[in-house]
């Protein structure tokens, strides 16, 4: 079987490559892990579970819609439809992967190959206004992610993405709220082996990354709040470090594990955590969760759908948690008390 992905439209990102004889593909690349203990591993599953982690083991049997579209007619692009699936953990708990996907309304598109031929120069037009106060300001976002983002303001929801997985594209939502705000996005970095977190017939461990700009001068940086709820792919859970104050951190895992293979798939692991409820609202206490991490424009590799609108998101810096690459589901918080214009801001 061959499978191929050609990304005709990379930006300033390598294309992706072809992937001949797929059961192969990606072993080469894949990190052999090194000798570990029976009794280690069980330290690391003990560690998980005080952590508030559940681990489940192989790919969803099965998925469904993401609701997000099933076909992209526009030429040249690289269309993937998303899709999410269940697995169980070790306890027979069960966990929608990559994340389940909010019904509400997705919002306006700044750019999008498989609606608007690329850029939108008429989403003002387009755009509706999501009234959480009535007395309070007009903001607009504008947002790109990789690859999908739900957008909670003062714990009301406010917008989604409307493309969950690829074509990437980027997005604008207007709402109506008054200060102070709590602005909280919903990351996932979506895949396609559900359950192990990788992408594509050559079993990529993709990247995550989003990054935000607020008509108030709010700016997606380094001073926002980011954990993680979900971590995959894994040969075992002993990479993995947990602190009260400093969040879960996966730092120390390989970027491409030795199960990271058609071949292995089966045997990668992947650790869960709740999303807490209220997460989005003012009154959640984050003061536990670790400051976002900001990526370089190489880490993150930016795709048309931002460069063709970089004046729109201005000096916002592209964020995630401490690992771009197997930290799948991340949520993101910040509160200003004002607004946050800068002269220098265009």
């Amino acid at each position: 079987m061959v499978e191929e992905r050609a990304l005709v439209k990379t930006g300033t990102a390598a294309a992706i490559a072809v992937c001949i004889m797929v059961s192969a593909c990606g072993d080469s690349a894949a990190q052999a892990p090194p000798p570990v203990s029976a009794d280690e591993l069980a330290a690391a599953r003990q560690a998980v579970v005080a952590a508030g982690g559940h681990v489940s083991t192989g790919r969803a049997a099965a998925g469904v819609n993401a609701s997000s579209p099933t076909k992209c007619n526009a030429p040249g692009t690289q269309f993937v439809e998303a899709r999410t699936g269940t697995v169980k953990d070790n306890e027979g708990r069960e966990w929608r992967v990559p994340a389940a996907v909010h019904s509400g309304d997705s919002g306006t598109d700044l750019f999008n190959d498989c609606t608007n031929n690329g850029l939108n120069t008429n989403y003002a037009a387009q755009l509706d206004t999501i009234v959480i106060d009535p007395d309070g300001v007009e903001v607009t976002a504008f947002i790109h992610g990789d690859n999908y983002f739900e957008l909670y303001v003062n714990g009301t929801f406010v917008c989604r993405d409307p493309i969950a997985f690829t074509p990437f594209n980027s997005t604008a939502c207007r709402f109506r709220v008054k200060y102070p705000i709590t602005y909280a996005l919903r990351a996932v970095d979506w895949e396609e082996h559900l359950g192990v977190g990788m992408e594509y017939g050559r079993y990529n461990v993709g990247d995550g990354g989003i990054v935000a700009h607020f008509s108030d001068g709010t700016l997606t940086d380094e001073s926002w709040k980011a954990e993680t709820y979900y971590i995959a792919p894994l040969d075992n859970t002993t990479c993995l470090k947990f602190s009260a104050l400093g969040g879960r951190d996966s730092s120390a895992c390989p970027v491409k594990p030795a199960c990271a293979t058609s071949a292995r798939a089966a045997t990668c692991q992947a650790v869960h955590f709740p999303e807490p409820a209220g997460w989005a609202a003012p009154e959640f206490n984050d003061g536990d969760w670790p400051a976002a991490s900001v990526y370089t424009r190489a880490q993150f590799g930016p795709k048309e759908a931002y460069t063709s609108l970089e004046s729109e998101f201005g000096a916002a810096r592209f964020i995630w948690s401490r690992n771009i690459k197997i930290d799948n589901l991340v949520l993101l918080r910040k509160t200003v008390a004002t607004p946050q214009l800068r002269s220098e801001q265009p």
